[in-house]
């Protein structure tokens, strides 16, 4: 079927008939895409073109599904755009609350996992999609305006922890939550209580929309009512996998009002259920994506610096006090290095110089221009091999186009004992992404100096000694790697001495915390 037919006959359905071909539809679009993926860019432009124009004829929730399609496929930042303002536009009787929260969820997530669907005003639009979900849900719940419990009854030795997903120690935003809240009570003799309000990509009422994606959830979790880490014990709570759900949205806020913490530690931001929470006692926000600001209507937050330009505008949209951001390193905990291998067991070139490449999302984060510059370094140099380690599913298609790389290019998938394998490497090497920030730590405990562009988490923690400007550069800083032993030698010290700064939880983190306390009991700026 031509696809001028198929989408003038979708668009002829009402919800429900979208609904019962939801499957075939999305079936319909997954071959769609890897047709277009063989084309030249002129013809697959022109073919989204053509969708996009038919989509403006559909209801808007139909109209979501097709430009998400043409985001995601693409990988350009206009549809991205276009896509946030029909969400904002939308009317909420088309429309509702849970859908533009599922909306805002998934869009997030894939400007998270594939940077070139970012463009200058993606991050601001998202934040006025945020700052209107929020003050929808504090209308659902009667909430008018902040209303906090007077400070001379608070509990100034008890801290609620709300984050919307707890995994196992393996999953980087878990081991954050647990190094802040070790930080908390074992530093700062706070008594912690952990709650997980289970609103990580929230799916409830989630409209039309390509490839969705879900987040984990461990059920099992439920039955809990403490956790353990490091020798420490916290209260836990999870939240069923329902949310938002507005009646648990107000035993957690009755919670808060009857024991009264000092104030809310939100870990990660983009939680509507902690930011009601935080009407009712000051919340700190500390984001995982810590380059930027988090996307979060609580009045205080962590950053890894101060604010950029491209904050600003974020924090209007969010109504948050760019006074009331305070700068604190972002530090990081490692699972413990449990093997000790041997190139020769992971399969690696015993004599070679080893780069490394790691990442959960490695098939959204590596772009041509990227594989491209390995390509000409596997040219210069016979003995560089190419690891990655993590996802990356399409790998094997590295062999048609890049010829020379494939023959140097060696994939180890997931590994469970990150800082063994970082140990037979000899240099970190960072594609252009948002995240990534706790490997690169690793990384550099293990003493491999880092390459990295001068934007996302990478970046800043690696810091300013190993950022380089362009792809062009990092060729020709990968180069000097190689040839100058004593450039690598001196760059190696500095990884660890780096490595160190960002273990250091209880000196970054801990005396933040203790100066915006000052500042929150007398209620005032940073």
């Amino acid at each position: 079927m031509e696809l001028g037919t198929f989408i003038g006959q979708i668009c002829r359905y009402d919800r429900q008939e979208y609904f019962e071909c939801y499957g075939q539809i999305e079936e319909r679009l997954h071959n769609l895409e890897k047709i277009l993926g063989t084309l030249e860019e002129a013809q697959r432009s022109m073919i989204l073109e053509q969708m996009e124009h038919q989509a403006g004829e559909a209801p808007v929730w139909m109209r979501i599904h097709l430009l998400s399609f043409c985001m995601k496929v693409s990988k350009t930042p206009a549809y991205t755009q276009e896509l946030l303002q029909t969400v904002l536009d939308a009317d909420w009787n088309e429309v509702g609350e849970y859908e533009k929260l599922s909306d805002y969820w998934q869009i997030g997530t894939a400007v998270f996992a594939d940077a070139r669907l970012k463009g200058e005003q993606t991050q601001e639009q998202l934040a006025a999609l945020y700052r209107m979900l929020f003050d929808a849900f504090c209308g659902a719940l009667g909430i008018k305006g902040q209303n906090y419990v007077p400070v001379e009854e608070r509990d100034g030795n008890l801290v609620f922890v709300m984050t919307s997903q707890v995994l196992g120690q393996n999953h980087a935003p878990t081991k954050t939550l647990l190094d802040r809240c070790l930080v908390l009570k074992k530093y700062l003799g706070k008594k912690v209580v952990i709650i997980n309000t289970a609103m990580q990509i929230s799916g409830k009422g989630a409209g039309p929309f390509y490839d969705l994606c879900e987040a984990g959830y461990l059920p099992e979790l439920c039955s809990l009512d403490h956790i353990e880490f490091q020798g420490e014990v916290f209260e836990f709570h999870q939240c069923a996998n329902d949310m938002p759900n507005l009646d648990t949205m107000v035993q957690l806020v009755q919670m808060i009002r009857e024991r009264k913490p000092c104030y809310l530690l939100d870990i990660g931001g983009s939680d509507i259920c902690a930011d009601i929470c935080g009407m009712f006692v000051p919340e700190i926000t500390v984001g995982t994506v810590f380059s930027a600001v988090a996307m979060s209507c609580g009045e205080y937050q962590l950053l890894d610096g101060k604010p950029g330009t491209g904050d600003l505008p974020v924090l209007e949209r969010l109504g948050v006090d760019a006074e009331k951001i305070a700068a604190a390193r972002f530090t990081f905990v490692f699972k413990p290095q449990e093997h000790h291998y041997t190139r020769q067991e992971l399969g690696i070139w015993e004599h070679g110089f080893v780069l490394m490449i790691v990442g959960w999302r490695l098939d959204s984060e590596i772009a041509d221009d990227f594989l491209a510059m390995l390509d000409r370094i596997a040219a210069q140099r016979e003995n560089v091999q190419v690891v990655f380690m993590g996802r990356y599913e399409s790998w094997q298609s590295i062999q048609t186009g890049y010829e020379r790389l494939w023959k140097h290019t060696r994939y180890l998938g997931k590994q469970e004992d990150a800082l063994a394998v970082f140990a037979c490497g000899d240099l970190y090497v960072n594609p252009r992404r948002a995240g990534g920030g706790s490997s690169v730590a690793e990384a550099l405990y293990q003493g491999l100096p880092a390459v990295t562009l001068p934007e996302g988490d990478v970046s800043a923690a690696a810091g300013e000694a190993f950022r380089v400007r362009d792809y062009e550069q990092m060729e020709r800083e990968i180069l000097r790697y190689m040839d100058d032993a004593g450039y690598y030698g001196r760059q190696s010290a500095r990884a660890r001495e780096r490595a160190k700064e960002l273990l250091d939880s209880r000196k970054s983190f801990g005396e933040a915390i203790e100066k915006l306390e000052e500042k929150i009991k007398d209620g005032v700026s940073c």
